[in-house]
């Protein structure tokens, strides 16, 4: 971990804990009175953590620039709650508290009402084989060494039975928003783009052919998504592909990226989304709905 991203967790860290931590959602005042009432669900991809950490209330380390925020801005969005929460499971998002830190937060869904216009989630990779994949199994300890995980049977069955877990998951959560806002347009953010299809050592520690691999992985790992979202008629945003095609992984130059790799160049969790990349999910979004 860089000492960029050490300094912002012993800052949040004292700052919560001086607050109290006190648990909730993060809400915004109404700015148009016609616009959606727009409710937000989802871990770390959506929260944003150490993305303006000033901006942090509490442990689900939410931040005002992540994806959620901007776009309740773009639109206009008459109410909003963004009850997205870091390393939050599905479980958590249906009917299970979370606990964190000295953070409670209650199930998301309780965020919803049949009134709710819009929601966006974001989740299944706390409960998936991503980190056995790419860290344990990928990734290279020194530079110019290739794990050749992409001829590995071991780690192609790893992948086969991650997905295989996670599908149920997410039919069961987008049903429950389903049911929950039954008149909501729901739109899911899809995994993918924390690798490109090459590696940059020690930031993004992969051969470029095992790189390759990994986007192919994650390409499998959101059919997931695109068959939950033809099943409930809910959107999907292919933000993995996007970055890829677009140049914006973890090894693009520091203006370009969408994603921060294991040394951060700007203020964002490694292997997450920076700024930048929070601006594009909601502009992809924006542009999908035709707000």
């Amino acid at each position: 971990m860089s000492k960029r991203v050490v300094a912002g967790l012993l800052g949040v860290v004292l700052c919560l804990v001086a607050s109290g931590a006190a648990s909730g959602v993060a809400a915004a005042a109404p700015a148009d009175e016609d616009g959606p009432k727009y409710v937000a669900l989802g871990d770390s991809r959506a929260a944003g953590p150490f993305i303006d950490t000033a901006s942090h209330k509490d442990f689900c380390m939410r931040s005002d620039q992540n994806y959620a925020s901007k776009l309740a801005r773009q639109i206009g969005a008459s109410r909003f709650e963004d009850a997205s929460c870091i390393a939050a499971k599905v479980e958590n998002v249906i009917d299970t508290p979370q606990r964190i830190g000295t953070t409670t937060a209650a199930p998301q869904l309780d965020s919803l009402d049949p009134d709710t216009d819009l929601v966006t989630i974001s989740i299944g990779g706390v409960g998936s084989n991503h980190v056995v994949i790419t860290r344990e199994s990928c990734a290279t300890p020194l530079p110019n060494l290739d794990r050749e995980c992409r001829n590995n049977p071991e780690v192609e069955q790893k992948a086969v039975d991650g997905i295989a877990k996670v599908a149920p998951e997410i039919d069961r959560v987008i049903g429950a928003i389903a049911a929950k806002a039954p008149d909501a347009e729901i739109v899911i953010v899809g995994h993918g783009g924390a690798v490109g299809n090459r590696g940059c050592w020690p930031s993004l520690p992969y051969s470029d052919e095992d790189a390759k691999w990994l986007v192919s992985y994650f390409d499998r790992f959101n059919q997931v998504y695109v068959d939950a979202a033809a099943k409930y008629g809910a959107h999907y945003i292919d933000i993995g592909r996007a970055t890829v095609e677009g140049g914006h992984d973890p090894c693009a130059a520091p203006e370009d990226k969408w994603f921060e790799g294991l040394v951060p160049t700007d203020s964002a969790q490694p292997g997450h989304f920076n700024e930048r990349g929070m601006q594009a999910v909601a502009d992809m979004i924006e542009g999908e709905l035709g707000f």
